[in-house]
């Protein structure tokens, strides 16, 4: 005998109440933590970048880099061109006014003018050393060792051609405007013919003959054709021989100081003479850069400039010859 089935049980009011109530709580839990991630995403992200639109903007595009502009490099300023026999640390004192006065010292050219005329003179000079440049007279007694003496020192040699002074008529062979341009070319020639090894000219007295302009470049026209320099003595203020000599492309250059003074020496006396002439050729040396100082082979001259020249060299004094100074 089959027994009969059993029907379903029937669920309560109460309990479906309490499956109700669950369901809804776990919704609430679910909603809950998921408006709690939603928040808390979205405050990171803020705290991040600033603003939700900024957000959701999509990323800029990266504009290219552009390559760098190479930066100019400055253009170095060329060094004036070195004097020969100068220490490579050397400048003209006026690119340097804040350098040292070693620095500043300058060089100093020595020119003995008169040289050749009698044979003392020339073994005094044989005691001498450093740069020197001997200015020969063509018609002295001494011509010949003269310039041989300055060929063995390895020294500039000068023709010291005879001028017509201001006053006087000067040696039997002195140029003067009342000659013509051809004799005064045949003059310097004959001349530059006795002084063998001669590099260079400068006058002898000749205050009137380097005034004149048509003199000078009678005189200048051979000193271009031989290729040689010509210094101007200075011994008037008006000569033109330097100014025709750069209109005419003859290298050239001045004297600066006259180391032994005649009227000088008789106001003050020989030795204070020559050291105040000294001290303003160092003094020019300094600052201008350069001094060209002329003097004469008498005995008080050569032994001051003896002891001078020691002294002053081991205070850094720059002896350069003066040829190195033409330009």
């Amino acid at each position: 005998m089959k027994k009969p089935a059993r029907k379903p049980a029937k669920k309560s009011p109460r309990s479906s109440s309490r499956l109700g109530s669950a369901v809804v709580m776990l919704a609430v839990a679910v909603l809950a933590a998921a408006g709690g991630y939603w928040l808390a995403t979205r405050k990171g992200a803020g705290s991040q970048t600033g603003t939700i639109s900024e957000l959701e903007a999509p990323p800029a595009k990266k504009r290219p880099v552009a390559a760098a502009t190479p930066r100019p490099r400055p253009t170095a300023t060329p060094r004036p061109a070195r004097v020969e026999g100068v220490p490579s640390d050397f400048e003209p004192a006026e690119e340097s006014p804040a350098a040292s006065p070693r620095k500043r010292r300058g060089v100093l050219a020595i020119v003995l003018d008169d040289v050749g005329w009698d044979r003392a003179s020339l073994d005094r000079l044989e005691g001498f050393s450093g740069p020197l440049a001997l200015a020969v007279m063509p018609d002295a007694p001494k011509t010949a060792e003269a310039a041989a003496l300055a060929k063995r020192k390895g020294w500039d040699l000068l023709v010291h051609l005879p001028m017509a002074p201001a006053q006087g008529g000067g040696e039997p062979t002195a140029i003067g405007p009342g000659d013509s341009e051809a004799a005064i070319q045949a003059r310097v020639e004959d001349a530059l013919g006795k002084v063998t090894g001669a590099i260079g000219l400068n006058n002898h007295q000749g205050s009137r003959a380097t005034s004149d302009v048509r003199v000078m470049r009678a005189v200048l026209s051979v000193v271009r054709r031989r290729g040689l320099f010509f210094l101007d003595s200075r011994t008037t203020a008006s000569s033109v021989a330097e100014s025709e000599a750069r209109k005419m492309g003859v290298s050239t250059l001045r004297r600066d100081v006259f180391l032994d003074d005649a009227g000088e020496e008789a106001a003050s006396g020989t030795t204070i003479a020559l050291r105040e002439s000294w001290d303003r050729a160092l003094a020019l040396a300094a600052s201008q850069g350069h001094c060209v100082a002329i003097g004469h082979p008498r005995p008080e001259t050569l032994s001051f400039l003896s002891g001078a020249l020691r002294e002053a060299e081991k205070k850094g004094l720059v002896r350069v010859k003066v040829s190195s100074l033409v330009d």
